[in-house]
């Protein structure tokens, strides 16, 4: 009988893995405020945070502005983004979820 070798061969990825969500995105509240997270899809984040199922933001269609939606790169991270806004508008008026 021949022996039966299992040899398992892995791909190697030429690019590190990263798990940052692809986008940055900005909405404003009806009260004025800035709300800014990160996700992989965005509009399905904003929908849940306008439904009232996210705790920072409470009751249901708060939502007035979508003021944008960005891809993460280098430059742009929430970060950034949260510190460009703070500088902006204030700390009381920016809420990051």
């Amino acid at each position: 009988m021949q022996a039966i070798s299992n040899t398992t061969q892995t791909k190697q990825s030429t690019a590190p893995k990263t798990y940052r969500p692809d986008f940055v995105f900005v909405v404003q509240l009806h009260s004025g405020k800035f709300v800014i997270g990160q996700a992989n899809n965005p509009s399905k984040r904003i929908a849940a945070i306008n439904s009232g199922l996210n705790p920072s933001v409470k009751g249901t269609l708060q939502i007035n502005n979508i003021v944008g939606i960005k891809e993460q790169t280098e430059q742009r991270s929430l970060i950034s983004v949260v510190n460009m806004f703070v500088n902006k508008y204030g700390v009381d008026n920016v809420i990051t979820v």
